[in-house]
């Protein structure tokens, strides 16, 4: 096993899904789905690392890339805009994939495995509405909030294959990617949304602008990420190598909570 392939299955998988997830009119007025690499990264590992890997592996892995995608195109609709055109799409594609979710899974024997990731989606849902709620978190609540939110499906899917050691990699990368995605987005868009008025409220980030706070929780989350990879008695050194590398590509510089 090499780079090549490892880039290759992850490639695969999601032009898979892009296929599947295809509507002409939702892709030219919402855009492509979002289908990390990193996302499919951390589903693929077990496979990627040698274990057994059937095709409900496959199919499981595909079911919960396609309801992610579902999740974060309801998580687009801006609240104060709700009823242009694009956001009635934005909601319509959500509901679209999310019906092909359900498609999917419902093609995929195991009960259990339903239960476990519908029990996912509604955890998931919660603590998205947990964003719009007047009840006060520490900074800790808040990243545990969007641990959910970002890594629960993919958390359940590893706990029903029997993938329990995959899964605090797994969770701390998904987390970490969000925190990437969002600074790109704000470099890109300069735009307020929940997720900065969520972080920017906590006192631990007092006098902290919101592209310092997370640049600082990138370095802080990459450090104990690449910590966990370099350590790990069971991971394929050339599987540590791809997902380090994957982690330290756009690692901003490590920013001190004092600095303003």
């Amino acid at each position: 096993m090499n780079a090549t392939y490892i880039e290759e299955q992850v490639s695969q998988l999601k032009n898979n899904i892009l296929m599947q997830l295809h509507h002409r009119t939702l892709l030219q007025f919402t855009g492509q789905p979002i289908v990390e690499d990193g996302q499919l990264l951390y589903l693929l590992l077990p496979k990627l690392n040698g274990e057994r890997w059937s095709a409900q592996h496959e199919k499981a892995a595909t079911a919960v890339a396609m309801i992610n995608a579902a999740l974060h195109e309801h998580e687009q609709i801006d609240e104060q805009n709700a009823t242009s055109k694009s956001q009635q799409l934005s909601v319509l594609a959500g509901d679209y994939y999310s019906g092909l979710y359900y498609t999917t899974l419902a093609s995929i024997p195991d009960i259990q495995l339903i239960r476990n990731l519908s029990e996912a989606v509604a955890e998931v849902c919660e603590c998205k509405t947990a964003m719009y709620e007047p009840k006060k978190r520490n900074l800790k609540e808040w990243l545990e909030v969007f641990r959910v939110i970002e890594a629960k499906t993919t958390e359940q899917f590893l706990k029903r294959f029997h993938f329990e050691s995959y899964i605090d990699i797994a969770n701390q990368g998904l987390l970490l990617t969000r925190f990437k995605r969002e600074l790109n987005q704000y470099q890109e868009l300069h735009q307020n949304n929940r997720f900065m008025g969520v972080l920017e409220q906590q006192k631990e980030n007092a006098g902290m602008k919101y592209e310092q706070i997370l640049r600082y929780q990138i370095s802080d989350l990459s450090s104990n990420l690449i910590r966990s990879i370099k350590s790990s008695p069971f991971l394929l050194d050339e599987v540590k190598t791809i997902v380090l590398q994957y982690i330290e590509s756009d690692i901003p510089e490590h920013q001190t909570m004092r600095e303003g």
